[in-house]
């Protein structure tokens, strides 16, 4: 696979991992009140929120991997993201 190619066919598994990641969060975020009222396991919120982090760092690693086919396509390409940013909406 050349470099187009991966870049076009890894660009729609970033932004799906980059909505589960989100939906995770949103999902935190609702239940929050039984969360901190302690009818969610704590060791269940762990395992979502490593998840979570599991996802990110991926996405992370995908990005990195992206700029760097970018930069063999284009040498002034720039792209300032950094690990926060990638997963804001």
């Amino acid at each position: 696979m050349d470099t187009e190619e991966y870049l076009i066919e890894e660009k729609s598994h970033i932004l799906a991992l980059n909505e589960l990641s989100q939906i995770l969060e949103e999902r935190i975020k609702d239940d929050y009140y039984d969360i901190i009222k302690g009818k969610v396991t704590s060791d269940f919120l762990e395992k979502v929120l490593a998840l979570n982090t599991a996802i990110k760092a991926v996405i992370y690693c995908m990005r990195v991997k992206r700029k760097e086919c970018y930069k063999q396509i284009d040498s002034d390409y720039e792209d300032e993201f950094v690990y926060d940013f990638t997963f804001k909406k």
